[in-house]
């Protein structure tokens, strides 16, 4: 074959090579190198002409097919991303839902049954509803404590001869939320034009004080018990800490989001009246972003092989060898998810796919038994091994067979120049 400057000046001046993250050993290089010198051994020197439009076709069909390869091992190697990267699967997520933190999700059994015995509760006070626009109280000034988990609080309300009792209650409300102390007051209505301060904590759980509450309200000796007038001791909701089973064992915690192991994280949204399981699979975005990448790149080399630069005998035969392959396996590809169309293109069927991505059946199809791994892998050998194979070209002589050559790039201007960064 001629090896000429065209090949060189092209790839450097025109072609970005993909990058890749595949890592190899130095004995998969060697391999890489003896089989492009036992190739070439028995090649004949070939003559051709090197168009830009060859050019981009030899690049593109190796290209393909390195994908191709490159996919096909992702399914078969079990510590790849495809598999390893998990996402959560709750079957009630109305009452538990969760996600993944990253981390070794081996660390977990394969299937977690929780149970949500209690949630979590916050603090919640509701006064008294008063019609909102009439003034029970006095005009003047109004003093009272709020006692709090850390600290006392002392207010001073006044009151002027406009305000009504809507205009008072959110004065308070008011005053509860400037200080910033993680309790949120708010005035509430009940539709019948009455309303009433609402006062609750951010954090739920059971504190440790005395009485199990994270405040109160009082007022200073002799002062007018403005307190009890509005309410603002009502508890309707204590605080409480969430009880829940995982896997057998009873567990509580101060809130509705739990960490397991570091690994996962689990909100509680409603007591379950039966375990809820959860499961962890293969993300299915990453694991289907993976078949696109093998249907495109199957896709792409059916699509090279229609090329019109090419005579008839060379599309023929790249189509004979990538159609093969899915032709000999045509019932096990449709079974999970991959049907084939007339002009021999793959077409996912989403359901199907999906249904055979969860029961493993599609993984079956790259295991270390299985013949459509192995006819993949030699039909892509083959073409990335001689890309050239697939264009036009002129026996100039047959090679002296009695003597070693040492030319093993010869085959292929193109798979010499692309082992460094390809192969």
């Amino acid at each position: 074959m001629q090896i000429t400057s065209e090949v060189y000046n092209y790839l450097s001046n025109t072609t970005i090579p993909k990058k890749r993250t595949t890592a190899h050993k130095s004995s998969e290089l060697r391999a890489v190198y003896n089989n492009m010198a036992k190739y070439n051994k028995s090649l004949p020197l070939y003559k051709f002409s090197l168009s830009a439009e060859k050019q981009d076709r030899v690049i593109n069909i190796k290209e393909a097919a390195l994908t191709l390869k490159d996919v096909a091992q992702s399914f078969n190697d079990k510590e790849s991303e495809v598999y390893s990267k998990k996402m959560l699967i709750s079957d009630n997520e109305d009452s538990v839902s969760g996600e993944l933190r990253g981390g070794d999700v081996g660390s977990l059994p394969d299937e977690l049954e929780i149970q949500v015995k209690n949630l979590a509760t916050n603090q919640v006070n509701r006064g008294e509803f008063l019609p909102s626009n009439r003034r029970y109280f006095s005009t003047g000034n109004y003093n009272f404590t709020m006692d709090t988990v850390n600290s006392s609080l002392h207010f001073n309300l006044n009151i002027e001869s406009s305000d009504n009792n809507y205009d008072i209650q959110s004065k308070i409300a008011n005053s509860i939320n400037n200080r910033n102390m993680g309790i949120t007051a708010s005035v509430i209505t009940d539709g019948k034009d009455n309303s009433a301060i609402e006062i609750a904590t951010n954090d739920t759980g059971r504190p440790g004080t005395d009485d199990g509450l994270y405040f109160s309200f009082s007022v200073n000796g002799n002062d007018y018990d403005i307190v009890s007038d509005l309410g603002l001791n009502n508890v309707v909701t204590k605080p409480d800490n969430s009880s829940f089973v995982i896997n057998g064992e009873t567990h509580a915690a101060a809130t509705n989001n739990i960490s397991v192991n570091q690994v996962i994280t689990l909100d509680f949204h409603s007591v379950s009246d039966k375990p809820v399981k959860i499961q962890f699979a293969p993300d299915m975005d990453s694991v289907m972003n993976q078949v696109d990448s093998f249907v495109e790149a199957y896709n792409n080399l059916v699509d090279l092989s229609d090329s019109a630069a090419e005579s008839k005998i060379g599309r023929r035969n790249l189509l004979n060898d990538i159609s093969a392959i899915v032709e000999k396996h045509r019932s096990e590809l449709e079974s999970a998810g991959l049907s084939i169309s007339e002009d021999n293109h793959l077409i996912k069927e989403e359901s199907l796919l999906i249904q055979s991505l969860k029961n493993g059946e599609f993984a079956d199809l790259f295991n270390d038994i299985s013949s459509f791994k192995d006819d993949v892998s030699l039909a892509t050998d083959r073409l990335t091994l001689d890309p050239m194979a697939y264009i036009n070209r002129l026996i100039v002589t047959y090679p002296d067979t009695r003597h070693n050559q040492g030319t093993s790039y010869n085959q292929s201007v193109y798979s010499g120049m692309i082992y460094n960064n390809y192969a």
